[in-house]
């Protein structure tokens, strides 16, 4: 279904471009690489802490105002690397299945964040009095942890699925 437009995109100048400089998707991939790490990194401190797993020093909505800058700049550093690699190599991302897992579920983590977020933000005072992190959080923390490893899981298995669908 994707095909014609990836093949589309793989002939034009930028993809052309970045598929002649044999330097740019390695080093796309390896910031891709430490932008994965910063935000799952995040992710699991904040979900762990909702789960009461680790340190308590620092409540929820601590944790959230200082991790959550860190998440956004590594996922903004994710749809710049990520868009590079596709617009390199259109074909092998667009033909893959997992691609399309890997996109819906960082759209639904994303959003789901979001979501939980703002719900911290309306409920600071709640957050940093309790100790024990509601239950609907503690389902969020499962499943956002969940989600960023299947995603993870996913991009990896972008590059040895695809040719099975060429």
């Amino acid at each position: 279904m994707f095909r014609p437009l990836a093949e589309s995109i793989a002939r034009t100048d930028l993809s052309l471009t970045l598929q002649t400089h044999s330097w740019i998707v390695p080093t796309s991939q390896s910031i891709h690489i430490l932008g994965v790490s910063v935000l799952f990194t995040s992710a699991l401190f904040i979900n762990s802490r909702i789960l009461g797993i680790g340190s308590k020093g620092r409540t929820v909505p601590e944790l959230v105002e200082t991790l959550l800058p860190w998440m956004w700049a590594a996922l903004a550093a994710l749809v710049f690397t990520g868009i590079t690699q596709t617009i390199a190599e259109p074909v092998r991302q667009f033909v893959a299945p997992v691609f399309w897992a890997k996109m819906a579920m960082i759209l639904i983590v994303v959003l789901a964040t979001r979501l939980y977020v703002a719900r911290v933000r309306a409920h600071v005072s709640e957050w940093s009095a309790n100790s024990t992190a509601p239950s609907g959080a503690r389902v969020f923390a499962v499943g956002s942890s969940l989600l960023w490893i299947a995603i993870i899981v996913c991009g990896r298995f972008i590059g040895y699925t695809s040719a099975l669908y060429q």
